[in-house]
């Protein structure tokens, strides 16, 4: 007997469903037609629209059957089930007639028209006649920010936006008013969502009463983009994106669903964040300084012969990019030699890169994937609040924390789907959620325990938690900690050695390696107690992991080759120097420097001091592979086409090489054989062979980016010229440029779009997500590219780091809207970034004075910026955080002291 399956049988037809299922889910994974409004799969049940009507029998001599919510109906051996049933059918027709009773005839002009959830329920129901013919409802928008334009006259009252930001983001500043037949959702008054995942009303909504707002300036219909797979490059969790452009223009980004990644779901830093591709910051062409103030554009050619010249000498040096993909990072290494290539991020964050990778490639410890954070029976932060560094990461938490544990669930029967019952079991039974930071997070009004202490400190407790799990496990060595650094150690080891699957999350820049060792010390010692625990490390940006595994050398020692006078050409891959090093620095290093050569998407600073300025093709006009903070290898495809596209950087680099003789004439023709190049140099990046799907011959046989009701090809350049225009070729992707090719395949890693039949909303992710015989991961999931097992591991023995003493310790906070380089760059994004600030405890500011919105200047290792003072009730005296990051500002040593000075509020 198969214990995993059961067979249910629908109007006649047998199909294998999964126990815990609902009738809903399971009549949508078999492709069974149900129409529905309120539910969600990752917000489960509450069965409020009734659109979901199917009949169930009870027993086979039963031919009468009972009306049932399919959404709120668990599948049993046996169950003999109908939707086309005559009396079924016509009770979702009249639900479908009362909802639209009040909607607005408005879908010709409506932003959602042709991937319009309602719509598709609609037809499904086979609902064709309005009887209405009385005055409708009316609301007045509201302004909701710069990210969603509000048109409430289209709602329907299926409540899955209050659910999803109220219940599963947490947001508080949105909820629903009036009763009845008369229900408003908005906020009390007008003004900006505040939670980082409001973006996502625009795809939980059925109708267009969310509508993305930048979006709406450049719109187009769903059936008149193309529609590409990629990588969001604006945190390490890499959420896998859609990216849509027509006649090479972006237009926006839409989720991708990812089972073990994004889910459903993404922040809003990387649903519009994307907007930089089309923003001022653009760096459109090459340009080469004629003077000292002075540059002029120059073409493609004489960009790679400049470099070529560059590289003749035979003394550059080449420094990486976190942001930079991996094909990128590698044909510079290759370029310049692997001892003269040099990670380009500070010394602090590069050696928590390296200590990252050296867990996961030489420890085998366990990694957490974001799945397994929300499926754990308990999590322990250390470090940095996640909220801002990896919000889904954070998401996912949140879920974990908002649950009943298992015991409960189980105990009083309730299924994971049935939302509102689980929410009330969940009140005194949640999983517990344990949070050690310096400072505050957005996640600590759910945590079971928050606690706030310095880094040293805080250090020590890791190793002290470790220690009361497995007596073996060693405490720091320095000797102020060594004894007892926290009578909450043993509480916390208490609550994680009662753990089956704990997640302990670590990491960001405001602590440092040892805080991730003394982490992974917890998971080695409760793996050895028999718990599955898992670690997960929170790094900066895009492909932070992957620069690490390319063993790249400090910064700071390509600065003193540079003020040594050691080199005297340098090679600057998408990456703006003055966000990494202080401008003394910089001008000491690169005073003696003959030529400086950037290569870039965006103007930076860099870029606009450089010699030579390589225009390039950004991660969504070019192929890339990026490494996560799990480890996993993703791959995103070029997904912007034009006639005036920059070439991608590792073109720009091996073009440049062949052209100076460092590489020979065949090197690299093409993107398949960077990829063998590179998993035969570096065996650690073997897995990218697995992740880079193989490319068809023929054009036909490759998946279609264009959707089959693409149009308009010859008229939107009619202008110009009435004939069609010849389609791109890229003969390096998997994916086709037209609208030929095989049908949408569920199980295809690299389908750029889902549709079904009928479903032409996101909703038609719900038909792809699951195939008997396992889950099916929709989208792909890359390449996990390190196995773990802590049982192979051995302690790490320690130093805390040295208090500080006297000056108050500043600490670097990011910031989900402004902290990021690119997406800041956004329009919608900047207008969302709130000014940097600095947070100080109550204690500190009454020492210095200062008061809440007063304007400071901060000045850190010889750099001043100008922050806007908040005060934060329960922060510990001594410890003050200083937003970083943000754009235009100069790099700061963080962690560090500083003093302050009254700042200029103007």
């Amino acid at each position: 007997m198969d214990l995993n399956h059961l067979d249910i049988t629908v109007d006649n037809l047998t199909i294998t469903a999964r126990p815990g299922q609902n009738i809903l889910e399971a009549c949508l994974s078999a492709q069974k037609d149900i129409p529905y409004f309120c539910w969600h799969p990752a917000l489960g049940s509450v069965g409020s629209c009734r659109q979901c009507a199917v009949k169930v029998f009870n027993g086979p001599d039963d031919h009468t059957g009972q009306i049932v919510m399919a959404c709120m109906t668990p599948v049993t051996p046996g169950l003999r089930m109908s939707i086309a049933d005559p009396a079924a059918a016509a009770f979702r027709d009249r639900v479908v007639e009362f909802v639209l009773t009040n909607h607005p005839h408005d879908c010709p002009v409506c932003e959602v028209g042709g991937e319009c959830h309602l719509q598709d329920m609609t037809v499904l129901a086979k609902h064709t006649d309005r009887r209405y013919r009385f005055t409708k409802r009316t609301h007045l928008n509201q302004n909701l920010g710069p990210f969603i334009r509000h048109e409430m006259n289209r709602c329907i009252g299926c409540y899955r936006c209050v659910r999803f930001y109220r219940d599963y983001a947490g947001g508080t500043d949105f909820g629903v008013f009036g009763a009845n037949r008369n229900v408003y959702f908005g906020r009390a008054e007008s003004g900006t969502l505040e939670n980082e995942f409001a973006g996502n009303l625009v795809e939980v909504c059925p109708t267009g009463v969310f509508v993305d707002k930048p979006f709406s300036a450049r719109f187009r219909r769903k059936w008149d983009m193309r529609a590409t797979p990629s990588i969001c490059p604006h945190c390490a969790v890499g959420c896998n994106v859609t990216v849509q452009e027509r006649e090479g223009e972006f237009r926006r980004v839409t989720n991708r669903y990812n089972a073990t990644l994004n889910g459903y779901f993404l922040c809003d830093r990387g649903r519009f964040g994307t907007g930089f591709l089309e923003s001022a910051a653009r760096l459109r062409s090459s340009k080469q300084r004629t003077g000292d103030t002075a540059r002029s554009d120059i073409d493609a050619d004489t960009a790679r012969n400049a470099l070529a010249t560059l590289l003749r000498a035979g003394d550059a040096i080449g420094i990486g990019s976190p942001r930079a993909s991996l094909e990128a990072n590698f044909a510079l290494r290759a370029l310049v030699g692997p001892d003269r290539f040099f990670a380009g991020v500070s010394d602090h964050d590069a050696a928590i890169a390296a200590t990252a990778a050296a867990l996961m490639r030489d420890h085998h410890i366990p990694i957490a994937t974001i799945a397994d954070a929300e499926a754990a029976d308990t999590a322990l932060i250390l470090g940095d609040d996640p909220s801002d560094i990896a919000p889904i990461l954070a998401l996912s938490l949140r879920q974990m924390a908002q649950r009943a544990d298992r015991a409960t669930l189980d105990a009083r029967q309730i299924p994971d789907w049935n939302d509102t019952p689980a929410r009330i079991a969940a009140e005194g039974h949640r999983v517990p959620l344990l949070i050690a930071t310096p400072l505050a997070t957005r996640l600590d009004g759910i945590a079971h325990e928050a606690m706030r202490m310095a880094p040293a400190p805080l250090t020590a407790l890791a190793c002290a938690i470790a220690h009361r799990l497995d007596g073996a496990a060693p405490l720091t060595t320095t000797p102020e900690h060594s004894e007892n650094p926290s009578a909450r150690a043993s509480d916390i080891a208490a609550v994680l050695g009662r753990a089956s699957a704990p997640v302990i999350v670590v990491g960001g820049a405001a602590c440092g390696p040892d805080l991730l060792l003394a982490a992974a010390n917890i998971v080695i010692a409760l793996r050895r107690a028999g718990a599955a625990a898992r670690l997960a490390i929170l790094l900066p940006e895009a492909n932070s992991l992957g620069l690490a595994l390319l063993d790249a050398k400090p910064l700071a020692a390509a600065l003193d080759l540079l003020s040594g006078g050691q080199a005297k050409r340098v090679i600057v891959l998408e990456n703006d120097l003055h966000r990494r090093a202080d401008e003394a620095t910089l001008d000491r290093a690169f005073a003696g420097v003959e030529t400086l050569c950037a290569l870039d998407h965006i103007e930076t600073a860099t870029t606009e001091n450089a010699d030579i300025a390589i225009a390039t093709g950004s991660f969504a006009e070019s192929d890339i592979t990026f490494v996560n903070l799990e480890g996993r290898m993703q791959r995103g495809h070029k997904a912007i086409f034009s006639n005036t596209t920059a070439p991608q950087s590792w073109h720009v680099l091996r073009d440049a090489g062949i052209a100076s003789g460092r590489f020979s004439a065949d090197r690299w023709h093409d993107h398949a054989a960077l990829i063998g190049a590179m998993a035969a140099e570096l065996p650690v990046l073997a897995a990218i062979e697995t992740v880079w799907p193989a490319t068809r011959s023929g054009e036909m046989q490759r998946q279609a980016t264009l959707p089959h009701r693409y149009s308009g090809r010859t008229a939107v350049n009619a202008g110009v010229d009435v004939r069609e225009p010849k389609p791109h070729a890229h003969p390096d992707s998997p994916l086709g440029t037209t609208m030929e090719g095989p049908p949408l395949h569920a199980g295809s890693p690299i389908v750029p779009y889902f549709w079904s039949p009928g479903w032409n909303s996101a909703q038609a992710v719900n038909k792809f997500q699951t195939e008997i015989g396992g889950d099916l991961i929709a989208g792909g999931s890359g390449a996990l590219m390190f196995g773990g097992s802590a049982g192979r591991s051995t302690y790490a023995t320690l130093a805390a780091p040295p208090r500080a003493a006297g000056a108050p310790l500043f600490l670097p906070l990011a910031r989900v809207f402004g902290s990021d380089e690119l997406s800041a760059l956004a329009p919608a994004v900047t207008a969302r970034m709130a000014p940097p600030d600095l947070v100080i405890g109550p204690d500190d500011a009454a020492q210095f004075g200062l008061t809440a919105g007063s304007v400071v200047d901060c000045t850190i290792g010889g750099t001043t910026v100008t922050r806007l003072v908040t005060i934060a009730p329960g922060q510990p005296a001594g410890l003050i955080g200083i937003a970083t990051g943000f754009p235009g500002e100069p790099a700061l040593h963080l962690p560090g002291t500083g003093t302050f000075s009254a700042g200029d509020r103007s």
